[in-house]
């Protein structure tokens, strides 16, 4: 009862924070609906696993999913500072139209989404992209770690690409394969390079823009495949140098973030210093390596 509390609160906050940017919202909050009322905890979880919910048909791909489980929750508390803060659901879905119904955002074509603290997977990870299962599930429990430390409204401050850039670190590239460090390093030495904000929006016309991470220039041909992994694969490499310039005062950072407290009072508490300063290090650190 309290966790479809919680869940019904978050989904009300996100709808309203739609609303106010007007009647352009109004797909994002249908799909917020939507996702509330098909809440993967809904479905059957496996006995062994009840974690992991699936879909009628859907029980093999459960039990693949609970095998990767242990290790990835694993890996995500080790490196982003605490255990999590309660259980996270994760839903197996075996029909694409499912997926896209309890995803919060409707969009079919995702891999996978974390929605109001619940991890969901797409069919396609169990057939075309199966490769992709183990990362992109770590990559979306990275983002439920964060969620089950506060409230969604929380969450959204935080800077899109903070948070793409630890899911991707945390998983070891997941939702960024197709683009490597080193054209994302010839990219920013070019002047192609992600908008370092130091918190997130809360004013969108769609969840998609809560996940965007916008360049400091536009480039010619925004919002392909090929964009958005750029854009995480320049994050995580930001976020890792973050890490490992300075690992206690990145575990400072973390815990800061996870207490509550805003992005840019939990670098000042890590780092002493201010975000602009770590990213011209960030952005000398690319050009002596490509020397």
């Amino acid at each position: 009862m309290r966790t479809w509390l919680a869940r019904t609160i978050a989904a009300t906050a996100v709808g309203l924070v739609l609303l106010a940017v007007g009647a352009a919202a109004m797909p994002a909050v249908r799909a917020i609906a939507s996702g509330w009322w098909n809440d993967p905890e809904k479905l059957a979880a496996l006995p062994d696993a009840p974690q992991v919910h699936y879909e009628a048909g859907a029980d093999d791909r459960a039990r693949a999913v609970a095998a990767l489980l242990p290790a990835a929750i694993a890996r995500v508390e080790v490196m982003q500072g605490r255990p999590f803060a309660r259980p996270v659901t994760v839903g197996v879905y075996a029909s694409r139209e499912a997926f896209a119904a309890a995803n919060g955002t409707g969009f079919a074509g995702a891999v996978g989404v974390t929605f109001l603290g619940n991890v969901v997977l797409s069919p396609v990870l169990f057939t075309t992209q199966r490769p992709r299962l183990a990362a992109i599930l770590t990559h979306e429990l990275s983002h439920a770690h964060i969620r089950s430390w506060m409230s969604e409204l929380t969450y959204l401050r935080l800077p899109n690409w903070f948070k793409e850039g630890l899911a991707v670190m945390v998983s070891g590239g997941g939702a960024a394969e197709d683009v490597s460090e080193a054209q994302a390093r010839a990219a920013i030495r070019r002047g192609d390079r992600i908008r370092i904000a130091r918190e997130g929006s809360l004013v969108a016309n769609s969840l998609l823009e809560f996940i965007v991470i916008r360049f400091e220039r536009p480039p010619e041909v925004p919002d392909t495949p090929f964009r958005f992994e750029m854009a995480y694969r320049q994050s995580a490499m930001f976020v890792a140098y973050l890490r490992d310039a300075n690992p206690e005062s990145f575990a400072r950072m973390m815990e800061a973030i996870l207490d509550g407290r805003s992005f840019a009072d939990a670098v000042t508490a890590g780092y002493g210093t201010d975000l602009q300063v770590l990213w011209l290090r960030f952005l000398q650190a690319q050009e002596d390596a490509s020397r």
